[in-house]
């Protein structure tokens, strides 16, 4: 690529000698041969002949025309935009027919699991059992064949985006080619420009010596005496004085004036070299380089237009495919196999209940006729609550989870539900506070046993304040909170006190430096810390997702979450710096919380 210096801003000043000028044709004449140089590089932009000879044609006809270029740029950006529309729909194509497979294969294997759990009580398969199995397998095949149609269309996405931003690349190229050929030729008028006022100038003044010349010969010439007289006046010693003087006068105009006359000339010279070089260097550009340039972008547009048409037939042929197989599937064509009517038409109701009658009679018990023996007295589920509670209110957390058999509190889980499930669109969600007293009662319902609380028909959950309401009281209650000092501290120091909530760190190694020891800090925990961790912020990254409605952002949760889940220094000068640095460290989990539990 051309260079700033290949391409001067002003020619270098001219000197009253035959290499006047020279500087400033050998810097056209660099200009030029630079731009010869480059040609070459613009032809390899592009794959293939010029085109046939109405490609030909029109590329004559875009010569001709101001602005040529610029309108086969346009169609050729036109192209490539079509070409990226097409990669957004074989992309948003893969990601249905992907969702479409997955569902259709989690419906065959619960079925599947549903079979197999209540084959286990029975005596043995029915021809309806029979035939679901078949049918549901051949489900399994259909949303194998969808996978594999979705697997396709990402490879087609792929590489037709990556074709894209190649020949977007190719384009730019050809672009700035042509722009540095106009670019040239301007700075070629200006030096010419340059030079020829400068030899207009050299005209003037050598005109001007020359008229002043030949009037001071004149002036000479009529002022000489008319007689020779002997005798010497005092008017005449003045005039031999002044006469003298004009002598001297005389003789100095007439040197300014050649001097003058060999600048004019030399100025002249080097301004008709500037012109032609220019002329020259312009008729490379319209009839040599344009017309290359043109059928360079024009053998791009049609190369991607034929490409285009190339990647939609693939997909027509690969959706059609698609297609036949999940009918071949459904209706076999082979003769091996049956399809889904007749698996449903194998199906032998009474048989199956003949059977099953006879291995049940077979397997029947007899009535007992013996002492009916002694029934304890079972107290109800809430008296046993009462007798044997499960407090989990500052209870450390591996305590209660290990004495629950847990591996996260089900206080977080039910209320995590509740929110997901009604409360994700209530504006200030978990920065509302809900009523004092009936946070208290579902605080004593979680305190006697979390696993029977239902927060669906509590007449306590109404507001879905009150369940945040407990939840937050929850973690700030916990002994140690949900992140262990051990591991606590190293995330903190990894912030500040200065960092602030709307400053995104931009340095793109001390973000991959929190991320790793937020990761590492993490990974360090007790099982049970960990699981909780990671179950709460994957929640409070899911209320931050409708922040549009509940107004949650990741700094605001942050805030809110920043004293309940890292609680504050004792010391009251330093209880709102650590606030708000375990604020700052919330919000950058939230936004970077994938990268982060992915690590550990």
């Amino acid at each position: 690529m051309a260079t700033r210096d290949e391409f001067p801003d002003e020619l270098p000043p001219y000197t009253a000698s035959d290499s006047d000028g020279a500087s400033a044709v050998s810097a056209v004449t660099d200009i030029t041969n630079g731009l010869h140089s480059q040609s070459t590089t613009t032809e390899q932009h592009t794959h293939g002949s010029t085109g046939t000879s109405s490609q030909q044609a029109a590329q004559v006809d875009l010569t001709e025309i101001d602005g040529g270029l610029a309108m086969l740029l346009e169609r050729s950006r036109q192209s490539l935009g079509s070409c990226k529309e097409a990669v957004v729909f074989l992309r948003s194509r893969a990601k249905v027919e992907e969702d479409y497979g997955r569902s259709l294969q989690k419906v065959a294997h619960q079925t599947l699991k549903m079979m197999d759990n209540g084959a286990k009580s029975a005596t043995g398969m029915s021809t309806q059992q029979a035939a679901w199995q078949r049918l549901v397998e051949v489900h399994e095949t259909l949303a194998s064949n969808r996978m594999k149609f979705s697997i396709t269309l990402t490879e087609m996405s792929e590489y037709l985006g990556n074709y894209v931003k190649a020949k977007e690349s190719v384009r730019r190229k050809l672009r700035e080619s042509e722009q540095r050929y106009q670019k040239a030729i301007e700075e070629s008028h200006a030096m010419l420009e340059k030079a020829r006022v400068k030899y207009e100038n050299n005209c003037v003044e050598w005109e001007r010596l020359l008229v002043k010349g030949g009037n001071s010969r004149n002036e000479s010439l009529t002022a000489a005496p008319s007689s020779s007289g002997k005798g010497k006046n005092v008017g005449s010693a003045v005039s031999g004085i002044f006469g003298k003087h004009k002598g001297s006068t005389q003789e100095s105009l007439e040197r300014l004036g050649q001097e003058a006359g060999v600048k004019a000339k030399v100025a002249n010279e080097a301004y008709k070299r500037l012109l032609q070089q220019t002329n020259v260097m312009r008729r490379d550009f319209y009839d040599v380089q344009l017309p290359k340039i043109l059928a360079s972008v024009m053998g791009l547009v049609e190369e991607v237009d034929q490409f285009l048409k190339f990647t939609l037939g693939k997909y027509a042929y690969t959706y059609e495919s698609a297609v036949l197989a999940d009918a071949v599937t459904l209706k076999p064509v082979d003769g091996t196999s049956v399809g889904m009517v007749e698996m449903v038409g194998d199906i032998d109701s009474k048989a199956d209940l003949d059977a099953y009658l006879q291995m049940t009679a077979k397997s029947g018990g007899r009535i007992d006729r013996g002492n009916l023996p002694y029934r304890e007295y079972r107290m109800s589920t809430q008296a046993q609550l009462y007798a044997s509670p499960k407090p989990i209110f500052g209870v450390p957390l591996d305590e209660q989870l290990c004495r629950d058999g847990q591996s996260v509190p089900l206080i977080l889980v039910k209320c995590a539900e509740a929110v997901e499930s009604r409360g994700l669109q209530n504006e200030g969600i978990y920065r509302h506070s809900g009523q004092s007293s009936q946070v208290k009662r579902l605080r004593s319902e979680f305190d006697l046993d979390a696993e029977h609380v239902d927060l669906y028909n509590s007449p306590y959950v109404k507001d879905i304040n009150n369940v945040t309401g407990v939840l937050k009281m929850y973690l700030r209650e916990l002994p140690d909170g949900p992140i262990p000092d051990a591991q606590r501290i190293p995330m903190l120091k990894l912030f500040s006190a200065e960092d602030s909530y709307s400053v995104v760190d931009q340095d793109e190694l001390k973000l991959a430096q929190k991320i790793s020891g937020l990761a590492d800090a993490i990974r360090n925990m007790g099982e049970p810390y960990r699981n909780t961790v990671a179950f709460l912020f994957a929640h409070l990254d899911k209320v931050q997702a409708f922040q549009e409605y509940n107004m949650m952002s990741s700094k605001n949760l942050g805030i809110v979450f920043g004293p309940n889940v890292l609680p504050p220094s004792n010391d009251p000068a330093a209880a709102a710096a650590d606030s708000r640095t375990a604020g700052v460290m919330i919000k950058f989990i939230l936004d970077n919380r994938r990268a982060i539990f992915d690590a550990v």
